[in-house]
């Protein structure tokens, strides 16, 4: 299980992924981004998810939930899914992410980079999420997120929140950011990990610059 985390322009953060660029989102796709949405609806709501999550470790072992995964030996156990459970009992809804094309493109272009080459990280060939966006002719004011290794949905969702290993805990505050509205998710096969998962948030559809907040008109002195 691994994840890293970083920002570019407005924000930017990494997580899990894999496939073509343009196609529709698979079932898997659709999954995260509807488990994504089910943690952002109600986020206090899904302590009772993270509950039961933690009932699945011995120790700093997480067991694994079916046939289709590996256990796997966390850093902290229990207590990064005990914090995690803090932070969210004071947070209120937050907006559903809408799903962008344009998103997940970029994102599927990465995965489909990290397949073939069994690397990590944010970038390639020297190109990060923002580079990524600009290339497919958006904007670069994307968050990034993205975790190798898990074969559902939901675990995609549960590491990126849980943030085992990641002192700053940064994947779990860019999920909690108010801003998101749109989302593209990417997922497929890794090399090493056997698979990974990129999710690119933003506040518009294609990660250009959002518009300027409405101000009152100002009233001219009579």
């Amino acid at each position: 299980m691994t994840t890293l985390s970083r920002w570019t322009a407005a924000a930017l953060v990494l997580g899990l992924g894999a496939v073509a660029a343009s196609a529709a989102p698979s079932r898997f796709e659709a999954g995260v981004l509807a488990e994504l949405n089910r943690f952002r609806s109600d986020p206090a709501g899904y302590i009772d998810v993270l509950r039961d999550y933690r009932d699945r470790f011995d120790g700093r072992l997480l067991i694994a939930d079916d046939d289709s995964e590996i256990h796997i030996m966390t850093n902290e156990g229990v207590t990064a899914v005990d914090e995690a459970i803090h932070d969210l009992r004071s947070e209120k809804p937050l907006a559903r992410l809408q799903h962008s094309e344009l998103l997940a493109a970029a994102a599927a272009d990465h995965v489909a980079a990290q397949s073939r080459s069994g690397a990590v990280g944010h970038y390639t060939r020297g190109n990060g999420p923002g580079e990524r966006m600009t290339a497919r002719g958006g904007g670069p004011y994307v968050n990034e997120v993205i975790t190798y290794g898990h074969h559902s949905p939901a675990g995609v969702v549960h590491q990126l929140l849980i943030d085992d290993g990641v002192p700053d805990r940064g994947h779990r505050h860019s999920l909690l950011r108010r801003e998101h509205r749109y989302a593209g998710v990417a997922c497929g096969p890794h090399r090493v990990h056997r698979t990974m998962c990129v999710t690119l948030m933003s506040q518009t559809p294609d990660g250009s610059p959002p518009p300027p907040p409405k101000r009152p008109p100002v009233t001219a002195p009579r």
